[in-house]
């Protein structure tokens, strides 16, 4: 059986069980976007093989998530914290609490697990105060505690409000900007944000790409702690069971990336828009002529090269963006929880070519693996007919684990 709506989505096992453990599921995507609606996230064949009662849920992305404003501030703590996104969960974990027994949840025995940008919410989930007794298991998948100051969130901010008043015909240049800005009231520039359409909002952040990401979570001292890994290391956090993952390859899918250290420029050759599509209409099981030199470009070929080449780049962001400051956070849990806490690595490459070389055990694979949705995604390369034993068996063996540690109580 399966429940939605634009807010959450939950399924059951279609069976009379009662008091089942509950998964929530957390999307990744850099905190700028994502959705539920990914056919990855169907839920359907978790809540059957793991014989849980499954819930994905949306929460607020980019600004309309993460905007630490002063002008903004209501002198209540946490709407003024600026996490709006990690409230948003917190929300529907409440919701969660109030309402899963309909669905035959345990609401005392919820597991909240999410991939990438959704990994960093749930170490925030674990590490702040206001998330006490809403969840009870953690499963972060590549993704580790990797928040953003008070300050920097703030100074990204009061630069956003500076393009919206340029965009928007207030100000002719930053300079002009800055000076309406100091004419309004903290009351005025409120309101008049809370007045702009979120698509318009979208499409200034959009139009100022030097902005960067909205930096999130935000450590602001209220929802979560101003240095969070010291809080951890100190025991101050929800001591939950908690598995903790990465992909061999994390870094194979930010190839675009590879220029900022290698001088190379972009990873891969085709645009996103090209490879996406190539990516979701693959076929695995049928002849292609397709080559590692039609996907990277050519200053990362062969892929084996020493310092430079695509495994060298790859491995380079992996260590730097997802492994280098993980350790530390897994032992300082790991400290208060010596039996509740585990790792694990994934390995599984075992894509046609030249997609084994090119994504490997890439980012965000492990998910369809825990989801057991091998379907027509993003991923669909990797689902063919000759390796469908050994994945199948693999996703069991996941959806098996994942299931063990839903029904720890503690």
């Amino acid at each position: 059986m399966c429940i939605r709506d634009s807010t959450l989505n939950i399924w059951r096992p279609s069976n009379d069980s009662a008091k089942l453990p509950v998964i929530v599921y957390i999307y990744g995507g850099s905190n700028i976007s994502g959705y539920t609606a990914d056919p990855g996230y169907d839920g359907a064949q978790l809540a059957r093989r793991g014989n849980a009662v499954v819930v994905t849920i949306n929460y607020r992305l980019g600004a309309l998530g993460w905007f630490d404003l002063p002008q903004l501030k209501t002198g209540e703590a946490k709407n003024d914290s600026g996490n709006f996104a990690l409230l948003d969960q917190m929300q529907a974990l409440k919701f969660i609490q109030a309402n899963i027994g309909a669905f035959g949840g345990d609401a005392g025995n919820v597991t909240v697990m999410g991939q990438s940008a959704g990994a960093v919410n749930t170490w925030g989930l674990v590490v702040s105060p206001a998330s006490a007794g809403l969840l009870h298991k953690a499963v972060p998948l590549s993704g580790g505690i990797a928040f953003s100051p008070r300050a920097t969130a703030q100074t990204y901010s009061k630069k956003l409000l500076n393009a919206i008043a340029i965009a928007d015909g207030k100000a002719a240049d930053p300079v002009a900007a800055d000076a309406w800005i100091a004419s309004q009231t903290n009351a005025q520039i409120a309101t008049y944000l809370r007045g702009l359409p979120a698509d318009k909002l979208l499409t200034i952040v959009l139009a100022n790409p030097l902005l960067g990401n909205a930096p999130a979570p935000i450590e602001d001292g209220t929802v979560l702690p101003v240095n969070s890994a010291a809080e951890v290391a100190a025991g101050r956090f929800n001591k939950v069971p908690m598995l903790i993952g990465n992909t061999r390859d994390e870094g194979t899918l930010f190839a675009n990336t590879f220029g900022t250290f290698t001088g190379q420029g972009l990873g891969f050759k085709p645009t996103d828009y090209e490879r996406f599509g190539l990516q979701y209409n693959f076929n695995p099981d049928v002849p292609t002529t397709l080559t590692e030199a039609d996907l990277i470009n050519a200053p990362y070929l062969p892929v084996g090269k020493p310092l430079t080449g695509w495994k060298a780049a790859s491995d380079f962001a992996t260590n730097v963006v997802f492994l280098n400051a993980l350790p530390p956070q897994i032992d300082a849990v790991a400290k208060y929880l010596p039996t509740r806490t585990w790792y694990y690595r994934f390995d599984w490459s075992q894509q046609v070519a030249p997609f084994n070389t090119v994504y490997g055990a890439t980012h965000g694979l492990d998910t369809v693996f825990m989801f057991h949705n091998f379907g027509t995604n993003i991923f669909s390369f990797a689902y063919g007919e000759a390796n469908r034993p050994g994945r199948e068996a693999l996703s069991d063996a996941m959806v098996g684990s994942l299931s063990a540690l839903s029904l720890i109580h503690i």
